[in-house]
Parts: C-alpha cells; structure tokens; sequence
C-alpha cells in the first residue's frame, strides 16, 4: 500500500538514535586570536553551537512531530477528500485547535530545539498527487521568527509568496494584500501544501512594552486562525502576562504546554554534554567529566547557557593565570563563578537553588506560571475538609429537630470533651533590653524547669 505523503512527513521510528542526524557534534580545534579575551569569545560561539539530542530533547521532537501528523491524519487521510477543501472558503474546516506553547528558563535550549526540527523537515519536502493536480508540493511545516519582524507581512509573507526572484518583483508592483486577504491566502496555501504546523520563534521581541500582551494575543490568535496546528516559543513572563487575558483567550493559547527543563546532575544528558563541550579543545580540558560534573551543574543549574559560560569563563581563566599550556581544573570554574563577567547569571542560579529548598522570594519571571505542583494531596484533604463540614451540618439539622427531651437524653448519652490546659511554669522576662549573658541565664532557668 503506498505511503500517504502528508501523514508520511511526520513519521520516525524509535530507535535512540533516531535524531542524531539532527545533532551538531564538537569538533576539536586550535583557537586562534591576538588575546585571551579574543579566543575566549570564539570557543563561546563553537560551544554555543553544540546540539545533542538526549532523553529530554528527543521526547520533545516526538512529541512536536505527533502534534503535527496527528492534524495531517484528520484532514488528509484517505477517508477525507483532499481536492475539495482547496477550493473552499475555509479550507481547514470550521475549528480550529489550541497553539501548543514552548517555553522554558532563557538559556536551555528552545531556539535550537526548533532549529533541529528545522533541520528534521529538510528532507521531508517534497510532492504528491491527486486526481488532476499533479505535483501539488508537501511542505510540513513553516518557520517563522519574531526576531525578523512581528507583522504578519513580515512573518506569513515568505511562506504564502514565490521566492523565484522574477515573480517576486512583480509581486511586490502590486499593492499588497490587507490582513484579511493575506490570511485567507495563507489558509488556502498551507492547505494545498500540506502544512500541518506553524512555528513561532522568538516571542521575546513582541514582549515588550505596556500592550505587549495584547500584541502577542492577537498575533496567535490570527496564526491559530489560519488552520495548522501553532507552537510559539515564549518565555515564562510572557507566559504570565497571558495568564491575566479572558478566559476565552487564554484557553486557546494556554491550554497545551512543554517546558524544556534544565538538566538533571544526576542524567546522562547532562554529564554528556560537558563531555562534548571538552571536546572543543580536549588539551585545554583534561579533567575528569564525572568528578567536575557536581560543581558545574551547583555553579549552574543545569542550564545550558549558563554551563557554556561558565566553561568559557574557566578557560580564560587557567589561560590568563597558567599560561598557553595550562590545564582547566577545578578552582578555574570556582573562579569563573565568582567573577564579575558571570554574575547575571549567579544570581539567577542561586535564586533558582534557593527556591528549590522552599525559599519564596523569588524573580517570577524565573518560575513557569502554568506549573502546577502535585495537587492529590490537597484535594484529598480539601475533599475531607468538605465532608466533615457536610457531617457537623446534618448533625447541627438534626439536632435542631429534637424536643428538649430528646436532646437532654442525647447530651447525657454523647462523649463528654475534655479540654487539656498545658503545663509549665511561666517566668516574666525583664522589660528592657537584655544583655547577652542575662538572656542566656533565662534560657537556662527555662530549660531546667523543662
């Protein structure tokens, strides 16, 4: 039976490897420069590059992938007619479906995640047919970034327009399509090529200003209008801005989410990608990956950008102090860390470390708004709070039915309650201010009477 094309596009098998065509591998170097500060920027731009494809990584793309053959199954499976709905007003019916939204801490990898899927559909462009339409192209997915403007001209305008240099300029002679129209154009184009989700990139550009989250409401509302499945990358303050719109608003941005985590110390993905890192200049970083591997992940929580610069930090370091042929080692990452050039992201680290032991007084803007702890517990005690209020009701209901009586006779039958008075011995503190001595013989005094 021959394989569906649209539905085709987003198949993988399972295999671990199944990405690691998708990964961008260190590749060992001699960095060159006229100082130390020159190559430390270029080893930051070399491990800036590096992409591996872990548990967590490949998790994702199963799940962006089945986001998008899921769509491709219920609009272009053999059941439903594929010709028809290019023609129509509304190509994509008269629903739509909720954007999934990507977020994460700055710095863990969501650009280069949606640059890997990027790379994924490269090889999955390509052309099928239909009863008298012949070639009609398969195009699985469009990728746009905010960083290259936030109109819909700007961002939907390189998708639904020829590229051939020629059409383009008569095309642009022409007076360019309102809204309405472009987005119509983009309904019907998108159906016609099978494009089954929109990625949104870099929505920290639209994240700024007073109706920031007016703006980037109204751009996913009017991508999600337009027929494929919609995944936007945001931050957590974007996140939080959006928790504050209706309702109605917030259930069609809000309601699907993944959250790329910082590493674990504790996972192979983690110790994996120090390793790699190393590889860049494995001379400069001989230390054993396993032993360092704890300080790192203290000194930075596990997020990427911030082990790059750490790492990078360390390096200029042992260079500076050591010379050419000094050796990274631990007390260079101590270094790094205490430096100036790193303290952004100390503070953040500590705060996220303090947090993790229950302090509260943190940077909102680092915690995802839409996480929701383990709530079992609370709702099993809620739920017996409720029917032990519902009990003392029916119980109060029933005693308000007896005759004196009966409820003299009730009184007598019913446990009596005890009530306790705690014990001890109460001693009054001088008024004033105590010295240290006098404070510390009442504390005495008190604990013999214990």
């Amino acid at each position: 039976m021959k394989s569906n094309p649209w539905i085709a596009s987003y198949l993988v098998g399972d295999s671990p490897s199944r990405y690691s065509h998708l990964e961008f591998r260190a590749k060992a170097q001699r960095i060159q420069g006229d100082s130390v500060a020159a190559r430390a920027e270029v080893l930051r731009c070399a491990m800036g590059d590096v992409f591996l494809c872990g548990e967590q990584i490949s998790l994702l793309l199963d799940k962006l992938l089945g986001i998008g053959e899921a769509h491709a199954i219920s609009h272009y499976s053999p059941s439903r007619p594929a010709i028809q709905p290019m023609y129509s007003l509304r190509p994509w019916g008269e629903t739509t479906q909720p954007a999934v939204m990507l977020t994460g801490l700055a710095g863990t990898g969501k650009t280069q995640l949606l640059q890997a899927m990027k790379r994924f559909f490269c090889d999955r462009v390509g052309t099928a047919d239909l009863p008298a339409h012949r070639n009609l192209p398969v195009l699985p997915a469009w990728f746009m970034s905010l960083k290259d403007g936030t109109t819909l001209n700007t961002l939907l305008g390189p998708c639904v327009f020829p590229t051939d240099a020629d059409v383009e300029v008569e095309v642009k002679k022409e007076k360019s399509p309102n809204q309405s129209q472009l987005l119509q154009i983009a309904s019907r184009v998108s159906r016609r090529d099978g494009t089954c989700i929109i990625f949104l990139d870099e929505f920290q550009f639209i994240s700024s200003g007073t109706d920031a989250n007016a703006r980037a409401m109204n751009l996913l509302l009017q991508m999600i209008g337009i027929g494929p499945r919609v995944v936007y990358v945001a931050n957590f303050s974007l996140a939080r801005r959006l928790k504050k719109r209706r309702p109605e608003e917030r259930h069609r941005v809000l309601t699907n989410h993944l959250e790329l985590l910082p590493d674990e110390l504790d996972s192979s993905d983690f110790g994996a990608y120090i390793y790699e890192l190393t590889q860049i200049v494995p001379d400069d970083f001989r230390f054993d990956v396993v032993e360092i591997a704890g300080l790192i992940h203290r000194y930075s929580f596990g997020i990427k950008r911030a082990v790059v610069e750490l790492m990078v930090g360390a390096w200029a370091h042992a260079k500076t102090r050591r010379g050419e042929r000094a050796d990274v080692a631990e007390s260079d990452v101590r270094a790094a860390y205490a430096s100036s050039a790193y303290t952004s992201h100390r503070s953040d680290v500590e705060a996220l470390w303090r947090h993790s032991v229950g302090d509260r007084s943190i940077d909102p803007d680092l915690l995802n708004p839409l996480h929701v702890d383990n709530l079992a517990g609370t709702v099993v005690v809620a739920q017996a709070a409720i029917d032990n209020f519902n009990q003392r009701v029916n119980e109060r209901h029933v005693e308000g039915m007896l005759t004196p009586s009966e409820r003299d006779v009730l009184s007598k039958l019913s446990p009596q309650k005890k009530t306790t008075v705690a014990g001890g011995t109460l001693r009054p503190l001088r008024k004033g201010a105590g010295s240290k001595d006098s404070l510390l013989s009442a504390f005495d005094r008190v604990a013999k009477d214990l």
